[in-house]
């Protein structure tokens, strides 16, 4: 074989090595660019793989605000956390202040008729928690025992978005059957943020 020949044919060679090789590569920059969540198999994708200038990092913080009926100085009341509910209307049981922003709200009520005589009829405890987004505004006990130190509880939940800081929220109860008694709350509100860290490397 003359050397030229041989000359041709290795240089062909790798011109067609070459030219594979770049139209291989080409084809895997296009995949990649068209590469979504369906084609990652879970877990395949590590913390290490991803690098500070491709996403932001966060750190969430936690607010708790509480608030509770005071306990009574009534000696009939028994030292409970309540105060005496009208007959008619509501009765402001506690007043839980917060901060603008969008709280989870969670508490619990008890009714009693700890004095005075029994009521008429079958009564239940009545709550009533304003501006919930979720959860009931309004909650109901089970049927409130006549007297004693025995309570019909309920508990609630939900969210609630407040627009200014320093709102209070007044939540009150009442008697079903214009029957008056006693009544206590306990409630805590949560507020979660999620603070930037950082974005783009910065």
């Amino acid at each position: 074989m003359k050397l030229s020949s041989l000359v041709r044919g290795k240089v062909g060679t790798v011109l067609a090595v070459g030219a594979i090789a770049v139209v291989a590569g080409t084809g895997a920059s296009v995949a990649a660019g068209h590469i979504t969540s369906a084609d990652i198999k879970d877990g395949t994708i590590q913390t290490r793989d991803l690098t500070k200038n491709n996403f932001a990092r966060f750190t969430s913080t936690e607010t708790v605000v509480t608030a509770q009926t005071p306990v009574s100085t009534t000696p009939a009341h028994n030292g409970q956390r309540v105060v005496n509910v009208a007959d008619t209307g509501t009765t402001p049981l506690a007043t839980i202040v917060l901060d603008k922003g969008t709280w989870k709200i969670d508490g619990v009520a008890q009714f009693w008729h700890l004095a005075g005589p029994a009521p008429s009829g079958v009564d239940f405890g009545v709550v009533t928690v304003p501006g919930l987004q979720s959860g009931f505004g309004t909650n109901w006990t089970a049927e409130v025992p006549d007297g004693g130190a025995n309570a019909a509880q309920t508990a609630f939940s939900g969210t609630i978005k407040i627009t200014a800081n320093d709102t209070p929220v007044v939540i009150s109860g009442a008697f079903t059957g214009n029957n008056s008694g006693q009544a206590g709350v306990s409630v805590e509100a949560t507020q979660y943020e999620y603070v930037k860290q950082f974005s783009g490397g910065q």
